[in-house]
């Protein structure tokens, strides 16, 4: 029987390892969005990303589709519901005034610890009128793969 000796491989090595050890960087990604009929719409973009260590991260933007929106900025006013546990950001102040359809950022967040198939829900606490209808909440929902 032979004895071979092994030789650890160096950081620069392991880079150019098939399957990216200790690489990190985004694991997937995508959108979902609400569908009221009214023309105003929550829209949902998510990355989930890893760190050099294998710790997964939710980065979720939650925004409107729409045209013509002016709506103030609402304390708690946007809830992101991940696996079942919650949070909440304040909603940014819109002030849009245009035909075309545009993307207006309501808030983000960033959910350390995520894994595996994840239902997320987002929903933004709207109670206004818009081209006359009446709206409170608008729900999104959607799967995020971790």
């Amino acid at each position: 029987m032979s004895t071979r000796n092994l030789t650890p491989l160096s950081d620069d090595a392991l880079e150019g390892v098939a399957g990216g050890f200790g690489e990190g960087g985004t694991i997937s990604s995508g959108s979902f969005s609400s569908s009221t009929g009214t023309g105003l719409d929550i829209v949902v973009n998510w990355t989930v990303a890893a760190d050099m260590a294998g710790n997964h991260e939710l980065q979720a933007v939650v925004g409107t589709s729409s045209s013509n929106l002016s709506c103030s900025s609402i304390g708690n006013g946007v809830t992101l519901i991940v696996g079942g546990m919650t949070y909440t950001a304040s909603s940014n102040a819109i002030d849009y005034h245009g035909s075309g359809t545009v993307y207006n950022t309501l808030a983000s967040f960033v959910i350390p610890n995520v894994y595996g198939t994840i239902n997320v829900t987002a929903i933004w606490r709207f109670n206004d009128v818009y081209y006359g209808n009446s709206i409170g909440e608008i729900t999104a929902s959607g799967v995020v793969y971790a």
